[in-house]
């Protein structure tokens, strides 16, 4: 019996709130209404709420499913700011690496008759700058185009998150330009930093592919790649959740990241799965020309949608999580306090609490049969 009560004391016993003094408990935004379309006089058009499940994930994919119409309206002028990455990444990266590299290289040197004597091989040199001259320059303007492609976002962001929440709108246009007139800040602030966090991780291992071909690779050069790519996940994964808290949630700059932290922190798990299979896409785009054409056609269409609404069920659950074990930590540190002493407090100089015993009261009684002097 004793084991089995110690049990329900331990299941009953809350979850503590991991940080809880970084911890800013803010509310969900609140959009501006749309105006509702008068049919006839006294007469406006219904607003139906739907009934999708509470569960944070399997809300995502049920409201992209359920609100596909909507999104997929606004999602045109998302791509008008993609473009350039698709210039880049489908036509110009190939010019480029001809531009560079063709004629330059012998591949097959002393094959015999007509080929010059002492010609040798230059596939090391070749490869070399393939990564250093050709793919390094094509990763950071692709970078570049990411950032303009990070200010579009920021409409299909909000529009995303107005879904999720079931704030009703139907002008997606409309919603989509006051989505980025809102936020394309925070998008180009966080959105700006994690990108060129991972310009640099990518400039690393360029760097130590091309060394490695000229077999001139120093450990320093291993030590740049092991530290930013174990420093930069993380703070990419960092700056992405706190910029999408900036969208769903009541928070200044300072609170985004306080509250990512403390996101993180407490949804490990979550967090790392979610920020992975929305940087998955784009480790896809190197698979082949062919691939990535259908790859970045679908991502349009339907994958960057799906990830704005991960990332905004992320940090939903995230924060529903914190402010649930912050509230449980705070009744029970009341009941603590309430069970310590039935005496006052008061703060003292020091500012701690101290108990304040209770003045015995004077007895006012006097003997009835006791005349009064005068």
């Amino acid at each position: 019996m004793a084991n089995n009560n110690d049990n329900a004391a331990r299941q009953a016993k809350p979850k503590k709130l991991l940080l809880r003094s970084v911890f800013v408990d803010a509310p969900v935004r609140e959009e501006p209404e749309e105006a509702q379309k008068v049919l006839v006089a006294g007469l406006a058009e219904a607003r139906p709420v739907k009934d999708y499940p509470n569960t944070f994930f399997g809300r995502a994919f049920k409201v992209l499913r359920g609100e596909f119409g909507t999104l997929f309206k606004s999602s045109p002028f998302f791509m008008l700011f993609a473009a350039p990455f698709a210039v880049i990444l489908f036509w110009f990266a190939g010019f480029f690496e001809n531009l560079v590299l063709s004629g330059s290289y012998n591949f097959l040197g002393g094959i015999g008759v007509g080929y010059p004597f002492g010609a040798g091989d230059s596939i090391t040199q070749s490869v070399a700058r393939l990564y250093w001259d050709v793919k390094e320059p094509v990763y950071m303007m692709l970078a570049a185009a990411l950032i303009i492609g990070a200010l579009g976002f920021s409409g299909l962001f909000y529009c995303a998150k107005r879904s999720f929440y079931q704030d009703y709108y139907k002008k997606s246009i409309k919603t989509y330009w006051i989505g980025f007139a809102k936020h394309w800040w925070r998008f180009l602030l966080f959105g700006g930093l994690l990108i060129l966090v991972g310009a640099a991780m990518v400039t690393a291992l360029m760097h130590l592919l091309a060394v490695q071909q000229l077999s001139a690779a120093m450990a320093g050069d291993y030590c740049a790649v092991v530290f930013s790519w174990v420093f930069g996940a993380p703070l990419m994964m960092y700056l992405a959740i706190a910029l999408a808290l900036g969208v769903t949630h009541e928070l200044s700059v300072i609170g985004c990241l306080r509250d990512s932290l403390v996101v993180i922190v407490n949804n490990p798990f979550s967090s790392v799965l979610t920020c992975a299979l929305c940087v998955a896409p784009l480790l896809l785009l190197l698979l082949g020309q062919f691939f990535s054409i259908v790859i970045f056609i679908v991502m349009l269409l339907v994958g960057f949608t799906l990830e704005a609404l991960m990332l905004v069920a992320l940090v939903s659950r995230g924060m529903t999580k914190c402010s649930q074990r912050k509230e449980n930590m705070d009744k029970v540190a009341q009941k603590q306090a309430n069970k310590s002493g039935g005496g006052q407090t008061y703060v003292g100089a020091g500012g701690g609490s101290a108990k304040k015993k209770a003045k015995k009261q004077p007895n006012h009684y006097q003997n009835p049969k006791k005349k009064k002097k005068k």
